[in-house]
């Protein structure tokens, strides 16, 4: 019901934009004569403190601005979709949950409309832009929900109109987001998953270190993807074992927007991974309380993985029953997402199992361990590792 509310509204509002274009064309197009919106400081200095609450997930203020902006300039792209980056947001700490797919589709699929009209009529760069970064978060979701063929179809349109903007970086720094992910993905997909390869040829070549580049550009330039940018190069760099620059972006997401969960998990694991064991396990322990108090966006997953990395900071003490607890958890939040073939999962199976194998408690040792051997491949080193200790009971 709400949704269908919330749906008519915006038709509304729709096909009043489109009224009012129609009828001031040339107000509007005074507009472009200037400047685009996208690069009117005024404008950016409306939405900062929005954009700003929307990223420390305090969505309810964040969503009357953006709402607001909508009344003044729901002609233009902008404002739908950064209300449905909003609800991208919304959707991000808790990816099982689609209740708020339709809102974010529609409000995607607003902007991807308003964007022709600017492509068309205005400014091709700017609607371009919009078109791009529309296209782009509507096939992420598309893609985490399996949608495959839908999502390649939002990807090519994205890349489509990304080709278009190519090279006007030093007009709209925004440029570089796209651009930059995909020069670095285009790589990283075909290293990662050589079956898709031959999906990936049908594709412009990429390139890794010109991709992360863009994405510095973008983290350090740009306005209304900074963030994002940000965000993404935390966790490129991550991946790309640069684990002192990708905990500086982290260290500073997560201190600038305090309540964003993802931010706050992310820097953890990067405290665990920097060797920081006093951090982690402060900041595991808060995650946890978060969790048990239902702050927005704490979800079992984040305390999956806090509670390992306690299970090793306590072992790593040898307090040996804090240790054992937190494997524990960490186990029970697994089995809840359907999570027990990661890696996390199996190594808290594994070192409870060495655990009561040092206690002479064979009992439990082998029922631990043989989790481990049914959960993973007979090659894997934690499979062949737990049928030795399984051996030695014999």
């Amino acid at each position: 019901m709400f949704f269908r509310k919330f749906k008519s509204f915006f038709c509304v509002l729709i096909l009043f934009s489109f009224f009012s274009i129609e009828k001031n064309v040339y107000a509007a197009k005074a507009d472009y004569d200037s400047i685009p919106l996208l690069l009117n400081i005024d404008i950016q200095i409306e939405t900062t403190e929005a954009i700003n609450l929307m990223y420390d997930f305090e969505f309810e203020k964040s969503d009357k601005q953006f709402n607001w902006l909508i009344q003044e300039y729901g002609w233009h792209p902008l404002p739908y979709f950064l209300l449905g980056l909003s609800t991208w947001w919304k959707i991000a700490p808790d990816l099982d949950n689609k209740n708020l797919d339709n809102q974010f589709l529609f409000l995607m699929d607003t902007s991807i409309v308003l964007s022709k009209k600017i492509y068309n009529n205005y400014n091709k760069i700017e609607g371009a832009f919009f078109l791009a970064a529309s296209y782009g978060f509507k096939g992420r979701l598309l893609s985490e929900r399996k949608k495959w063929r839908k999502a390649a179809f939002s990807g090519r349109n994205a890349l489509k109109f990304l080709k278009e903007v190519k090279g006007e970086e030093n007009f709209i720094p925004e440029i570089s987001f796209g651009n930059g992910l995909f020069n670095y993905y285009a790589i990283w997909v075909a290293e990662e998953y050589p079956l898709l390869k031959p999906i990936i040829r049908l594709f412009p070549k990429g390139d890794k270190k010109l991709g992360i580049s863009q994405l510095d550009n973008a983290a350090k330039n740009s306005f209304y993807t900074r963030t994002e940018a940000q965000f993404f190069l935390m966790k490129i760099l991550s991946q790309e074992n640069n684990i002192s620059r990708s905990f500086q972006l982290s260290n500073y997401l997560s201190d600038l927007f305090p309540n964003n969960s993802i931010f706050h998990g992310v820097n953890n694991s990067l405290l665990y991974r920097s060797g920081r064991f006093n951090e982690c396990e402060k900041e595991s322990l808060i995650i946890i309380e978060n969790f048990k108090n239902n702050k927005y966006g704490y979800k079992h997953n984040l305390v999956r993985q806090a509670a390992f990395f306690l299970g090793e900071i306590y072992s790593s003490k040898s307090e040996i029953e804090l240790s054992k607890k937190y494997y524990n958890e960490s186990i029970e939040m697994a089995k809840i997402i359907d999570a027990e073939k990661m890696g996390y999962t199996l190594h808290s199976y594994f070192s409870l199992g060495k655990y009561a194998f040092n206690e002479n408690d064979y009992f439990s040792a082998k029922k631990y361990f043989n989790k481990v051997i049914k959960l993973t491949k007979r090659s894997e080193k934690i499979n062949i590792d737990s049928r030795i200790f399984i051996k030695k009971m014999r």
